[in-house]
């Protein structure tokens, strides 16, 4: 079989297609044929080595890849609903030395779930981590209801484009925050206004939010503070070691100062969230936006692309 592996933390560069033996299913692990798998900033990160301080994260050599759907095509045993010839989605842990990208893969019972009919590869792969992250923050964190004001920073990526739809959904008024050339696909998407980041700054403007998800993470609850509301919240994805550390002392000082409030997500990646992601998909409250499909030999050159940060929707890797 073939699958994507790196020997050395480094560039998109270090990144090489290998031929590897299929594995074999040990008991309370399925084996799947691999149809579709969705890119995610996560996988360039481990990539690059940002993760490797991280406990329990095994470094190279080793693959790559986490959000997949695919085909069950074998059982190693245990109890379980799971079968044979059932097509299923999932999310692997990045910390293990196996990735999704790969034509087999071996996974957990409890990392599986069952693809809901009339959604293709390509859509179940795009929603795990990205639709995950925006229902999560939007409704488990955040609490967001219909008749509040709600900013997207950074509307048009994976996370962004899903967040912008899920707040459409709750009755909110959606204002996202994107680059001009994105701006007519953020309001397709449902956003009642949209603001080019290269000619305003958010935290200038005289309204006020209830809520402020910064997925770009080039804001901070200290500036984005004085254009929420009261009881407002920030809440950032964390998607580098220092939005992470700045909303954490932030998380503390806005209990202590004000009725605002700041949030890190830590994501509760698992079936249950994937599942609410999957029924929005189904009764068309949600659309996933796939940018395009590309083969396993172009994911350096896509991962190059994708830490610009000026990508829109997902892009998927198709596989065999």
């Amino acid at each position: 079989m073939r699958a994507l592996r790196f020997e050395r933390y480094g560039t998109p560069d270090v990144l090489r297609v290998e031929d590897a033996s299929e594995p074999l299913p040990r008991p309370g692990q399925a084996k799947v044929r691999v149809r579709a798998v969705s890119l995610n900033p996560l996988d360039w990160k481990v990539r690059s080595g940002d993760l490797r301080l991280i406990p329990l994260f095994r470094g190279p050599p080793r693959g790559l890849g986490c959000d997949f759907a695919g085909e069950i095509v074998g059982i190693g045993g245990g109890a379980t609903e799971r079968h044979v010839g059932e097509r299923v989605l999932g999310s692997l842990l990045p910390f293990a030395r196996d990735g999704a990208l790969a034509d087999f893969i071996l996974v957990g019972y409890d990392r599986l779930l069952p693809i809901p009919d009339g959604i293709d590869d390509s859509v179940a792969a795009a929603l795990p981590i990205a639709a995950g992250t925006a229902l999560q923050a939007l409704i488990d964190e955040a609490g967001v209801v219909a008749g509040q004001r709600v900013l997207i920073n950074g509307a048009a990526g994976g996370v962004g484009h899903f967040a912008v739809q899920i707040a459409k959904h709750l009755g909110t008024h959606v204002v996202g925050v994107c680059s001009a050339r994105n701006a007519d696909f953020v309001r397709e998407l449902g956003a009642h206004e949209v603001i080019d980041y290269a000619r305003e700054d958010f935290t200038k403007r005289d309204q006020r939010f209830d809520v402020v998800l910064d997925v770009a993470a080039t804001s901070s609850f200290e500036a984005a503070k004085r254009v929420l509301s009261e009881y407002g919240r920030y809440l950032n994805t964390g998607p580098t070691a220092a939005a992470i550390a700045t909303t954490a002392v932030s998380a503390v000082i806005a209990r202590l100062t004000s009725r605002q409030r700041a949030n890190l997500i830590v994501l509760r990646n698992g079936p249950q969230l994937w599942h609410r992601a999957a029924q929005l998909v189904k009764s068309g409250a949600m659309r996933v936006h796939v940018e395009r499909t590309i083969t396993l030999d172009e994911v350096a050159a896509a991962q190059r692309e994708m830490q610009t940060g000026h990508g829109r929707g997902k892009i998927v890797v198709r596989m065999g």
